[in-house]
């Protein structure tokens, strides 16, 4: 196992786990990550959506939740900035973040590849690992299509051994099926962000960083003020991305990434100046970057 959270978070308090995600999900993998990483023992327990994740984690103070927040091939998971956006409680922040690979394996009973006729997995499984269907299975190749890809490993047990499905490595852990090929999407250097949130205070580590999400008035200068604020206290901005507003018609929110922990005084007093130089503030936190 992983090192303790030590000062980062006490790891004792944390009684349950809240993922997203079904078995042998990408969410599920990051979720053992944090766990090893940080030597967590706590419930887990996994769900359908996003929101369930958080709902659950604002309604439990001894909970954590483990969610996407980006990927490199699709983008912004909008689902994930909107549900912490909207939080109701304002104490649940980010604890902890981690990139991850995102790697589709093709996953069989069989031990050989050459033996493959057939392949279960859902459409968008598919999609993202085309280019090895194309090239490296038969062209007449049976593909059975099914909701999601827990379904696709229940189901091979149906049908006889030349039948393989697109799931991760955990998935061919948790169903003890072979690895025939890992890496087989079409981006090979795909990967994940995944955040780890709750109602936890932290502590600074030498890979903290600070998130907040702000609007600023539509007038000349009114970004430039936020931005000579960091300059100003030597604080290095590492991430700036803009999302439409929920909050009003043609406002956008600024989530910005910088170095630092809100317990260090400049980072304090840096957040607290630019609070005065928005319409909207929301601190998001401060946290290990591992």
């Amino acid at each position: 196992m992983g090192s303790e959270m030590s000062n980062f978070v006490d790891s004792q308090k944390i009684k349950t786990i809240a993922y997203l995600g079904k078995s042998g999900s990408f969410t599920e993998m990051a979720k053992d990550y944090f766990c090893e990483k940080y030597s967590l023992d706590a419930y887990q327990m996994p769900f359908r959506t996003i929101q369930e994740v958080m709902s659950y984690v604002e309604q439990d103070s001894d909970a954590v939740g483990i969610i996407p927040v980006e990927n490199a091939a699709e983008g912004i998971i909008r689902e994930t900035n909107d549900n912490l956006l909207k939080s109701s409680d304002e104490h649940i922040k980010i604890l902890a973040e981690t990139i991850l690979p995102s790697n589709n394996c093709l996953l069989s009973k069989n031990s050989e590849i050459y033996n493959i006729t057939g392949l279960i997995a859902p459409a968008p499984a598919i999609a993202r690992c085309q280019n090895y269907i194309k090239t490296e299975l038969p062209i007449h190749l049976n593909i059975i299509h099914t909701s999601d890809t827990e379904e696709a490993a229940r189901l091979l047990n149906s049908y006889n051994l030349t039948y393989s499905i697109i799931g991760t490595e955990k998935t061919a852990e948790i169903y003890n099926l072979n690895i025939l090929n890992s890496n087989i999407n079409n981006d090979k250097d795909n990967h994940t962000k995944f955040l780890m949130v709750g109602n936890f205070e932290t502590e600074p580590t030498e890979h903290s960083v600070s998130s907040i999400a702000i609007s600023v008035s539509d007038v000349p200068g009114s970004l430039y003020n936020i931005v000579k604020e960091f300059a100003e206290n030597n604080i290095n901005i590492t991430y700036i991305h803009a999302t439409p507003s929920k909050l009003e018609a043609n406002e956008y929110v600024l989530f910005l990434d910088f170095n630092g922990h809100i317990k260090e005084s400049h980072v304090k007093q840096t957040i607290d100046n630019i609070k005065q130089n928005t319409k909207y503030f929301r601190f998001m936190g401060s946290y290990e970057r591992i």
